[in-house]
């Protein structure tokens, strides 16, 4: 674990002939808790290199944490993809979901441009997500954060620069009955990545919650990853 941030765990077989999926799990989420969904990508073929991280990043109520969780989690991800390309893989895509999903949508572009498809496990406003949740505004409220100064802090993550995205594929899974990161929201967000050049879609799951709509989410992971993989 990095600085206490994050911790990561490989399943499957890396080989020149299999894609490895980068998968980071859903805020407050540990690998053991996902492996469900890990063990279907395994199934279906692929090599995962999964990522938890910690809940300080949020309920230290210290918007410094996001960014330096980013930065590490990025640079980790870079030097597992420079060892298993030096053995032989070439194709490398994602699976994020929830607070995975928002640290991969800051990893792709000109920051990991090996990363050419993937799947965003719902997503959204950030700061706004974390005020929906009482108990992290609560702890916010506390330390003198207002909503509007987390999404000032948050602002150069929440709109990042991708450079340039030509040949990406890209989907968003969501609910438009989830609260936290409703899917009527996303359109905003995927404009910057069109006029980037990626190829960008929506997939609408049965939900009732952030919460479900994240579990179906990953419960359909090899489904997802091999729709955005065509």
């Amino acid at each position: 674990m990095e600085d206490g941030l994050f911790q990561t765990e490989e399943f499957g077989i890396s080989s020149p002939a299999t894609a490895t999926v980068i998968f980071i799990c859903p805020f407050s989420a540990p690998i053991h808790k996902v492996r469900f969904s890990i063990r279907r990508l395994v199934r279906a073929g692929y090599h995962v290199v999964a990522y938890q991280t910690t809940t300080a990043v949020f309920t230290e109520a210290d918007p410094m944490i996001l960014p330096k969780l980013i930065f590490v989690v990025r640079e980790d991800i870079r030097s597992r993809i420079a060892k298993l390309a030096a053995e032989g893989v070439t194709e490398f895509g994602f699976f994020g979901s929830s607070l995975g999903s928002f640290i991969l949508y800051n990893c792709i572009g000109s920051e990991i441009p090996e990363l050419r498809w993937g799947v965003f496990n719902t997503g959204g406003n950030i700061a706004r997500g974390v005020w929906t949740m009482p108990a992290l505004r609560q702890r916010h409220v506390e330390r003198g954060w207002s909503l509007p100064r987390l999404e000032e802090a948050w602002a150069k993550l929440q709109w990042p620069d991708f450079g340039r995205l030509d040949g990406c594929r890209f989907v968003f899974a969501g609910s438009r009955r989830d609260r936290v990161a409703p899917l009527r929201n996303i359109s905003q967000y995927l404009g910057p990545m069109f006029r980037a050049g990626a190829d960008v879609s929506v997939y609408e799951v049965p939900a009732t919650s952030h919460r479900t709509a994240v579990i179906v989410g990953l419960l359909k992971a090899p489904q997802l990853v091999h729709r955005v993989r065509l």
